[in-house]
Parts: C-alpha cells; sequence; structure tokens
C-alpha cells in the first residue's frame, strides 16, 4: 500500500501534480513524440480536463502544456505520512514533479470523476476527485482528492498550487466524494 501511495503522490496530480518556476519555460522532451497543442482552459472546467490531458499518457511525455497550465511558482503538494507516523504536505516544484513521474516506467492516466468549483472574482478552489490508472482503459489504481487553487488572468484560467491526499485502507473516500 505504502509503494501505491508513494506512486500516487508522483502521479496525481495527478494532479495533477506539475510546476515549472516558469509557465513560458520549455524543457526538452525525452520522448519522441512531437508537443501537442494544449487544451484551452477559458473556464474552470476546461482547466480541468487540460489538467489531465498534460498529466496522461506516457511518463517521459513532453510537459510543456502542463507547464503553461501552472503559474509562475506553483507548487504540487502531496500529503505524505512521515516515519513518526504525521502527515505533512511535501512540496515540490513543477519541474520536481516531472522529474519523479519520469522515473517511473510507463503510462500513467489521471482522470477527475467528481468536482466542486467555487469561483470569486479571478480565484477559484477546484475540489476534485481523481482516479489514477495505469493503462487508458485499465481499472484505477489509486484514488483521492485534490485541492486546487486556480487564478484567472483575463482569458485563462491556471493552477496556483495542488494539494492531494490519495485514498488509504485507514481513509476511505467518503460516500459524499465518489460520482
Amino acid at each position: 500500500m505504502k509503494k501505491a501511495f508513494v506512486f500516487a503522490t508522483l502521479a496525481a496530480a495527478l494532479v495533477f501534480h506539475v510546476p515549472a518556476l516558469h509557465a513560458q519555460a520549455s524543457g526538452s522532451s525525452t520522448s519522441s513524440q512531437p508537443a501537442t497543442a494544449c487544451p484551452p482552459s477559458t473556464t474552470p472546467e476546461e482547466l480541468i480536463k487540460a489538467l489531465d490531458a498534460a498529466i496522461s499518457g506516457p511518463v517521459n511525455k513532453d510537459r510543456t502544456c502542463f507547464r503553461a497550465l501552472m503559474m509562475p511558482g506553483a507548487t504540487l503538494n502531496p500529503i505524505a505520512k512521515a516515519a513518526d507516523g504525521s502527515f505533512a504536505p511535501h512540496v515540490l516544484s513543477v519541474d520536481a514533479w516531472i522529474e519523479a513521474v519520469q522515473k517511473r516506467q510507463g503510462e500513467i492516466y489521471e482522470h477527475q470523476v467528481k468536482i466542486e468549483t467555487q469561483i470569486y472574482g479571478h480565484i477559484a478552489h477546484l475540489w476534485s476527485t481523481y482516479e489514477l490508472r495505469l493503462t487508458a482503459d485499465g481499472q484505477p489504481t489509486v484514488r483521492g482528492i485534490n485541492s486546487i487553487q486556480a487564478v484567472q488572468d483575463g482569458k485563462t484560467w491556471k493552477v496556483f498550487e495542488i494539494l492531494w491526499q490519495a485514498e488509504t485502507p485507514d481513509q476511505p473516500l467518503p460516500a459524499k466524494y465518489l460520482p
């Protein structure tokens, strides 16, 4: 279970899970696949779909779109259990998240299955239940909750921060967060 939790932490976010310190930063791809256009993110719902698309696929895919969905300085913060039994966020930059994901083999596919959105002006809080798969049509191997803070710059929504926690046998997802 610890292995699944660590994988969820690195992959989610799926959350999403994600930031080059500058959204415009370009990185060389370790994949032979060409970079694809980033889906629009003019609404919070489009931002969620774009994040899922930017996270999902081969672990070594081009992450230009993922970076473009992030605000400069955005952080990805999986909640992890420490050796002493306490829980705390593990703060990752976008580049650190990308490096961690690229150390894995294969593919990951993240999908938000239930989303609650709160918006005021140019800020949004997206509370989403995610599922993570190891193949596009496989069964979910990890589920959890993403707490996404987003900012609208007048044209598009971008991620400021993602905080997430994977489901565990000791902390199953409450029914109210399931589809």
